[in-house]
């Protein structure tokens, strides 16, 4: 089919449209071109991602400026301490930059590459101060949970007297990444690489601390010379668990109150874990009466001066004066026998108990008096207040530091923007071919209707007796031929020819023909 068909053909279909369908279709052709422009704009544009985050102004304008001289296209993004660059150009460009020098991280053992001339001792030393400080340092931030450090070494110069010689030390900083935190064992493995890097430097002179000034060596070294038991170890979980629930119990409290975020609670607590057993005995004044005895003796004395028994000098208790009168006597004796009252208690008290609380809690923003002291009166009965026993509760009001949570909030938002970009690029890009599919899907069914209605008239041209054009038929006069039989051979010599056209337009366009009868045979 050539050009000008084309054209032609495209001429013939927009003239044939009514103005309404001609709007229409400019509409949706303009909406397709626009759809498939975004989702080409949106597949061919790079993919950003971060090289760089939390840097330093000067390090991020040295970065930057060695990215405009290389032509290389980046974004600046988190007030300018993150840099973007295309995502499939990351580690090209970090082994580059990192090449080139240009970000002042410090140098190692590299130090050393390049010998100087007319060096000191001490610059010497400096040197090697400065190189094992740098490879501690990207040592250590090789942890998952650290995100950059700092190491300070204080190495002492040797000395002739023993006496003068100072100890070694280390101070570490850590910047943990967002939400990560340090065990125990790990904090205990850097002190343990720093001592192994430094002669003579001990574990107890080490310091780590984190970016918040929380000293995360404390009792490290410790517990490192005397390791905990598994008894130890439980009576630790324990005591942490307890000081959990409370802190949680606190916290839930302190949010319903006043607001989230607006308050921190922490709860220390001394509990004593000696199991003791009490065994005690309490003596009554008087108990039951077990048993009696009484014993009655009477009879006669001879009336001796001396007196018999029973006497006023020799009668004891119960025993009463002989009637010297007549000589007779009567005496009694009676012993009672009590049961003792006797209580005997055996105690065992479980470890656990607590023996101290100390609370704190730390409120944002100003507090006034009268609030201060409602919080201190909610906290005292959260926590069982006992003042008996030496427990403590502090309520203070500072400025809290939300930079942090600010961060990670924007981080968020811009993600859930990114997010939200991309489905509306996907929902305009499935508008577009959608668009575009109904497009086509118009145009061929207009161009079938053309045609299916083009070869209803030839059909129906063909099948006129007027309509189609009969060669003339040569009979050759041969014998004389009646009118009648004439009439005849034209009328199947018209036939024939109809036929053979029939057959022609069949041949050429069977498919078409095939959708005729179709719809013929439907109709009906």
């Amino acid at each position: 089919m050539k050009v000008k068909d084309i054209f032609g053909k495209a001429k013939s279909f927009w003239q044939g449209l009514t103005p309404g369908r001609r709007s229409a279709l400019v509409a949706v052709t303009l909406a397709a071109l626009l759809a498939a422009g975004f989702l080409v704009q949106w597949l061919v544009r790079p993919q950003y991602a971060p090289l760089f985050t939390n840097m330093q102004q000067q390090d991020a304008a040295a970065v930057t400026a060695k990215l405009k001289e290389m032509k290389v296209p980046y974004r600046l993004t988190g007030d300018g301490t993150t840099i973007e660059v295309p995502k499939d150009q990351i580690y090209q460009l970090r082994l580059d930059l990192a090449s080139a020098g240009v970000l002042n991280n410090g140098q190692g053992f590299e130090l050393f590459d390049q010998n100087k001339l007319g060096m000191t001792d001490f610059e010497r030393n400096l040197d090697y101060q400065r190189a094992l400080q740098e490879e501690l340092r990207r040592t250590i931030v090789t942890l998952d949970e650290v995100e950059d450090a700092r190491v300070h070494l204080v190495i002492p110069q040797p000395s002739v007297f023993l006496q003068q010689q100072q100890p070694p030390s280390a101070a570490v900083v850590l910047k943990l990444k967002p939400l990560a935190r340090l065990k125990p064992e790990q904090v205990k493995g850097i002190m343990e690489l720093i001592a192994a890097s430094v002669p003579g430097l001990k574990l107890e002179n080490i310091r780590v601390i984190d970016m918040y000034g929380n000293v995360l060596s404390d009792g490290v070294a410790d517990s490192a010379n005397a390791p905990l038991s598994q008894k130890q170890q439980t009576q630790m979980e324990i005591k942490r668990q307890f000081e959990k629930d409370l802190e949680q119990r606190l916290q839930s409290m302190l949010t319903q109150i006043l607001g989230p975020g607006k308050a921190v609670a922490m709860v220390t607590a001394d509990l004593n874990f000696d199991q003791q057993e009490i065994n005690q005995t309490t003596w009554g004044k008087q108990g039951a009466l077990r048993s009696e005895e009484i014993k009655t003796e009477q009879g006669t004395s001879n009336g001796g001066a001396g007196g018999v028994a029973g006497t006023a000098g020799n009668n004891g208790p119960g025993y009463p004066a002989v009637n010297p009168a007549n000589g007779n006597y009567n005496t009694s004796d009676t012993v009672h026998n009590y049961e003792l009252d006797k209580t005997d208690t055996h105690t065992i008290v479980a470890p656990g108990q607590v023996r101290r609380l100390s609370t704190a809690v730390a409120v944002n923003g100003p507090v006034n008096a009268a609030l201060n002291n409602q919080i201190q009166q909610i906290v005292s009965a959260a926590v069982g207040y006992q003042p008996a026993r030496g427990d403590q509760i502090t309520v203070t009001s500072l400025a809290f530091d939300n930079s942090l949570q600010q961060q990670m909030a924007a981080d968020m938002a811009a993600q859930q923007q990114r997010q939200q970009r991309l489905r509306q690029y996907l929902l305009w890009g499935g508008v577009g071919l959608v668009s575009l599919a109904l497009l086509v899907t118009l145009i061929v069914m207009i161009l079938r209707r053309r045609r299916q209605a083009a070869l209803e008239e030839q059909m129906a041209a063909a099948a006129l007796p007027d309509g189609v054009p009969v060669e003339p038929l040569v009979v050759e006069p041969v014998e004389p031929v009646e009118p009648a039989d004439l009439e005849k051979q034209r009328q199947e010599a018209q036939r024939k020819a109809k036929l053979e056209q029939l057959q022609e337009i069949i041949r050429q366009r069977p498919e078409d023909v095939a959708l005729l009868l179709k719809a013929w045979l439907a109709e009906d």
